[in-house]
């Protein structure tokens, strides 16, 4: 891009030149005609015009140096559209830049939470693995203490309360001699 730059530079200026020799021509040719001397024509001659080579020339220069500085014109458009386009390009990646340290940034202060979470996880862990193996010390040192019965060991009955043989007397309040009493047919036997 930098030798387009360049090359496109050059021919402007070169343009520019050859568009400033062409008018310094037409001003000498504007002043040779004042310091020549002029013939008026008499009587049986005949006028010849000549096409000046000279004039047309300048002619054809200035035009090609017309269709130069129009294809340099475009050329500088062109090249404006890329800087344009690029410079959009440039704050479009900037600003995805910016949005991918903002996550970036969430990310760390989540990894950061996150082991800090997990360093307290396994401090607890530590604790109850050290509190686990206490508690097998301890009730291996109460087995040892203990005797430890041989063979299979017994089924434990549960106790039954023990009952006397005696009867109770169950007593019955006297009601009114009105009423008979009901007949307890479920104690007859």
């Amino acid at each position: 891009m930098q030798d387009d730059h360049q090359v496109t530079e050059d021919a402007l200026r070169q343009a520019l030149s050859r568009l400033g020799s062409g008018r310094s021509q037409n001003a000498r040719h504007a002043q040779q005609p004042q310091e020549r001397r002029r013939r008026f024509v008499r009587d049986g001659q005949v006028v010849v015009e000549h096409q000046n080579s000279r004039n047309a020339a300048p002619r054809v220069a200035i035009q090609d140096d017309q269709d130069e500085i129009e294809r340099l014109k475009q050329s500088v458009k062109r090249e404006q559209r890329r800087c344009e386009e690029s410079e959009r390009h440039l704050g479009e990646a900037r600003a995805q830049i910016k949005v991918l340290e903002t996550r970036a940034a969430h990310t760390r202060i989540q990894v950061t939470e996150l082991s800090k979470e997990l360093r307290e996880h396994q401090d607890i862990i530590q604790t109850l693995k050290a509190q686990v193996h206490q508690a097998r010390e301890l009730a291996a040192t109460a087995a040892q203490r203990s005797p430890r019965p041989v063979g299979r060991p017994r089924k434990e009955r549960p106790e039954q309360p023990v009952i006397d043989e005696a009867p109770v007397a169950v007593s019955v309040p006297v009601k009114a001699k009105a009423e008979p009493e009901p007949v307890q047919w479920w104690l007859k036997g």
